[in-house]
């Protein structure tokens, strides 16, 4: 089993990747194995994203021997044994992120130049004048990704609703903010470079205000 990394962030916080380098054979041979249920498997033509689900939960299996994700009314992932889990996948990497006591947000993206052609959709003025690089498009857009996943509501705007402090390339924790009418979270967050690809999670909230930001 290709656990490319697992690793316990805090005592409540838990991250895993796989590196996939099998065929989609392999992975179902593995998943049979070591008791994965496919029942629920994507009726996709798409091999990745098959390939994709099936190392999702062979990692959980790394953690948890005998649990299951289920799915709130807006996609929300969490576990059935009362973690918290976010899940994210790109190429051959998939990644996981298990949080006990808290939501959780986690996002693994490849460098390219897809993230140049879409920043006017995430970045606000002020960020587009100080991140041009890839790498820190990247290191942003997966930012709010992972931000986007905490929250777990759809009705998230990513320049309005979505925003980093704190950063710089230097290094490797910053700080995200959810602001929405009714409220505003403020979260520590890490990134962290994996070959070509950028790897970003948060880890526990530090503030949490119910009330009406002031922007």
């Amino acid at each position: 089993m290709p656990v490319y990394r697992h690793k316990n962030v805090t005592k409540n916080i838990k991250l895993g990747i796989w590196y996939i380098n099998e065929t989609s054979e392999e992975l179902t041979k593995i998943a049979t194995e070591k008791g994965v249920s496919l029942k629920d498997l994507p009726e996709v033509k798409n091999k990745n994203r098959i390939n994709q689900w099936i190392a999702t939960r062979l990692l959980l299996k790394h953690f948890f021997l005998d649990t299951s994700i289920i799915y709130d009314e807006k996609g929300k992932p969490s576990l059935n044994n009362g973690w918290n889990i976010s899940i994210s996948h790109s190429g051959d990497y998939v990644a996981i992120i298990l949080n006990k006591k808290n939501h959780c947000g986690i996002d693994v993206e490849k460098i390219s130049d897809k993230v140049e052609r879409i920043k006017h959709k995430f970045l606000n003025e002020t960020d587009l004048k100080s991140i041009t690089t890839e790498e820190g498009l990247t290191i942003y857009w997966g930012a709010k990704e992972a931000l986007y996943k905490y929250y777990g509501k759809k009705e998230v705007l990513f320049i309005e609703n979505l925003f980093i402090e704190d950063f710089s390339p230097a290094k490797n924790t910053f700080k995200g903010i959810i602001e929405m009418p009714h409220i505003k979270i403020q979260l520590n967050m890490a990134w962290e470079k994996i070959e070509d690809y950028i790897l970003v999670y948060t880890t526990n909230p530090y503030l949490r205000i119910n009330a009406k930001p002031h922007l």
